[in-house]
C-alpha cells in the first residue's frame, strides 16, 4: 500500500492559550497487555489489556509564555503543576499534516489530542552555553469518568495565534552571595512526583495527584575554582532566596540581547544545598569541567524555586 498521510508536531494549548516554539511532543497511551503462559506450556494461550496510563509531553523554547499559561491555571500552594480538570478547554496536542507534492496541509486537515483530566507539571528547564534554554512539560492523564483519557479529533485547523517570539540562554549565576564564572550549562529538575491511581481494576487511573516535590539545580563550568573555599567549600553552602539568583537573559530577534535593566529576563532565586561535585571531569583533549549540584528545599514562606519572568538582569 502506498502513503496517503503523513503529520507532524504543532502547537500545544494549555487551556486556551496557545504555546509556540515547540520543539518536541509526544503522546503515549502506556498500555499494558501481559502475555502469560500457564501449565507450563510454551504458548500463552491469552493476552488481554489490563491497564493504560497515559502520558503527554511536550518541549518549548516559549518559557514565559508556558509559565504564564501555567499560573493562570496554578492553585496558590503549587508553582509547577495545575489541575488539567479545572481547564475549561483541557490540554490540546495537534499534528500538523504534510502535503502530498508541497509544505503543510491546508485548514480542516490536521488532528488533535485533548486531555480533560490529570495533572500538567514541569519536568525539566535546560539550557547550554549560546544555545536557547527549553522546558519540558509533562501531562499524567487520567479519566474524568465520561471521556477517554485522550481524545482525538481528526479533520481540524490549526490553532490560530502561534507565536515564536522568545528566546533565552543563559545569564549570571549567583550562589550564596558567589558570583560563578565559567558557567556552560543550566538543569533544573522540578522534581515533581505525580502518582495516577485507580481502583476496581478500571483501566484508567481516575485520580492524579502530587505526592511530592524534590527540585534539584544543576550547573556544569569550566572554572574549576567554584570548589574553593572563598567559593563553595568541600562541605558545601546553604543557599538562600535572598543570596542566590540564577538568570536566563532574553534575546533580540535580529540582534543579540534585550539591555540587562529591562525587565524581561527571567530569575530563579532558590533556597537549598550547594555542593560541587564532580570537582573535575575531562578526557581527551577536552577542557576540564566541574559540576555545582543544589538540592532545593522549603524555607518556610517560599517555593523551593521562586520564578520571575520580569526580571532585569544584575
Amino acid at each position: 500500500m502506498s502513503v496517503s498521510r503523513a503529520n507532524s508536531f504543532y502547537a500545544v494549548v494549555v487551556d486556551t492559550t496557545v504555546i509556540g516554539g515547540i520543539t518536541a511532543q509526544a503522546a503515549n497511551m502506556g498500555t499494558e497487555a501481559p502475555s502469560e503462559a500457564s501449565s507450563a506450556e510454551v504458548w500463552s494461550r491469552w493476552v488481554s489489556m489490563t491497564a493504560q496510563n497515559p502520558r503527554a509531553t511536550f518541549t518549548t523554547k516559549a518559557i514565559v509564555s508556558l509559565l504564564d499559561a501555567l499560573a493562570t491555571e496554578l492553585p496558590a500552594a503549587d508553582k509547577y503543576s495545575c489541575n488539567i480538570a479545572d481547564m475549561a478547554a483541557g490540554l490540546s496536542l495537534y499534528a500538523q499534516a504534510f502535503a502530498a507534492g508541497s509544505t503543510r496541509a491546508g485548514a480542516s486537515l490536521h488532528r488533535k489530542l485533548v486531555a480533560l483530566a490529570g495533572c500538567l507539571g514541569l519536568r525539566r528547564l535546560s539550557c547550554t552555553h549560546q544555545q536557547d534554554a527549553t522546558i519540558e512539560v509533562e501531562g499524567v492523564i487520567g479519566w474524568d469518568g465520561t471521556n477517554d483519557p485522550i481524545v482525538e479529533t481528526d479533520l481540524v485547523s490549526l490553532p490560530a495565534g502561534v507565536t515564536d517570539a522568545e528566546r533565552f540562554t543563559l545569564g549570571p549565576v549567583i550562589v550564596e552571595s558567589i558570583t560563578l564564572p565559567g558557567v556552560r550549562s543550566l538543569d533544573i529538575e522540578f522534581g515533581l512526583d505525580i502518582v495516577a491511581e485507580g481502583a476496581d481494576s478500571d483501566i484508567w487511573p481516575t485520580f492524579v495527584t502530587v505526592v511530592a516535590i524534590k527540585p534539584v539545580i544543576t550547573l556544569r563550568g569550566i572554572d574549576l575554582e567554584w570548589l574553593k573555599a572563598a567559593n563553595i567549600p568541600r562541605a558545601g553552602k546553604a543557599a538562600t532566596h535572598l543570596n542566590t539568583a540564577i538568570y536566563l537573559r532574553k534575546r533580540v530577534l535580529g540582534s543579540t540581547y534585550v539591555a540587562d535593566a529591562t525587565e524581561e529576563h527571567i530569575k530563579f532565586t532558590a533556597a537549598g544545598f550547594a555542593y560541587v561535585d564532580p570537582p573535575m571531569t575531562a578526557s581527551g583533549s577536552d577542557r576540564a569541567e566541574c559540576s555545582l549540584v543544589m538540592p532545593c528545599y522549603f524555607d518556610g514562606t517560599n517555593d523551593p524555586i521562586v520564578i520571575d519572568t520580569t526580571a532585569a538582569l544584575p
